[in-house]
């Protein structure tokens, strides 16, 4: 028989990841599917996504082959207080040719593993949502936000995309100056809901009806601020209370679509854009702090906002080399990846794991100190 592999799943509100690799960290295959958080998607949509990974990342590899498996899940709580979960899962596993035990473990595990061989340290991720946590023995001690996007998630690339929208409300009807930030935003959410609109024959007028020139904005590039107002009909309140019907037509968590425009508009100076990447730096700052680093214990940014590097990243980084400067600051790549190497772990032994650790995450690359 072959030899044995592992797979690891990174199943967040958004995404699901699955890694299928060999016990020395070369991966065999990789699958995605839609979002597999239960507390947004409800627990049998949440199941079929996280087995549509699973399934793409095995591909013809058999799934008795597997010899450990591990699925960190956003939402686990919540999956696991329903009392059917359990069975549903090991039918899960089942239907997929597993044989061997799944842990579920969340998702803030398999994220500080993917930045870290280290059992302790801290964790800050920032992604659709925000969350920061104290690890002691790769498992979560204490948290620090992480509370959904209703009341909490500050900093997060929702929190990033609220903002951008508000920003763009406040420029439509007159309160602040229109800028770039604001033009892409009204760009992006009221071309996309026209072409919504002509899809579903709905012949209402919009501030970019599809007669209407195409503003660069659409498209992801931000324009001169001498050429905002072009493709708009619409003007103050009406151009507003557009924005707000295009915003509400959507799921509530598509507004974290709009951070990448604020990273963009912050690298063009915008006033608005430049505000809000300071504040959410200084809001996920102010999660961490309340955790206390321990000198010398890693610190791990994870989740979309901070992987990328983004301004916000740069922000958060310089303030971590400020005040705790004894922490080495690691990057969550890839949780899956995490997943799979605490599967492997599972499989070789804690020593012989963490040598391979690099290998898995890429976290010989992804480590520095920032100042």
């Amino acid at each position: 028989m072959a030899d044995p592999c592992v797979v690891g799943l990174d199943v967040g509100g958004s995404h699901s990841r699955a890694v299928l690799a060999t016990v020395d960290g070369r991966t065999l295959g990789t699958g995605h599917a839609g979002g597999g958080n239960p507390t947004v998607l409800g627990a049998a949509a949440a199941v079929a996504n996280i087995v549509a990974a699973l399934r793409a990342a095995l591909g013809d590899v058999p799934g008795e082959r597997v010899g450990a498996c591990v699925v960190g899940l956003a939402g686990v709580s919540t999956l696991m207080a329903d009392p059917k979960a359990p069975r549903v899962l090991e039918q899960a596993w089942a239907d997929a040719g597993l044989t061997c035990p799944v842990p579920v473990v969340s998702d803030v595990t398999v994220s500080f593993a993917a930045g870290t061989p280290a059992p302790d340290g801290t964790l800050l991720v920032s992604g659709t949502g925000a969350v920061a946590a104290r690890m002691r023995d790769r498992l979560p001690a204490r948290f620090s936000d992480g509370y959904g996007w209703l009341l909490g998630d500050e900093g997060s690339g929702f929190w990033i995309g609220r903002q951008a929208a508000r920003a763009a409300i406040a420029a439509a009807d007159g309160r602040r100056p229109m800028a770039h930030l604001a033009t892409a935003v009204l760009a992006r959410l009221l071309d996309q809901r026209s072409e919504q609109e002509a899809e579903s024959g709905d012949p209402t007028p919009t501030a970019a009806h599809p007669s209407a020139p195409v503003h660069p904005a659409a498209t992801g590039a931000l324009p001169p601020a001498a050429s905002i107002g072009e493709g708009f009909t619409l003007r103050g309140r009406k151009r507003a209370a557009e924005l707000v019907r295009a915003v509400t037509a959507q799921p509530t968590v598509a507004l974290a679509g709009l951070a990448p425009l604020v990273m963009a508009a912050y690298e063009l100076g915008d006033p608005a854009a430049v505000r809000i990447v300071a504040e959410a730096a200084q809001a996920l700052v102010e999660s961490l702090a309340t955790l206390a680093p321990a000198p010398g214990e890693p610190v791990v940014l994870g989740g979309s906002v901070l992987v990328s590097r983004s301004p916000v990243f740069q922000a958060v980084a310089a303030a971590i080399g400020r005040r705790w400067p004894d922490s080495p600051v690691g990057l969550a790549a890839d949780g899956a990846a995490g997943a799979a190497w605490l599967a492997a772990r599972r499989l070789l032994g804690a020593e012989a794991a963490a040598a391979g650790h690099a290998v898995f995450t890429g976290a010989n690359h992804q480590f520095a100190e920032f100042s």
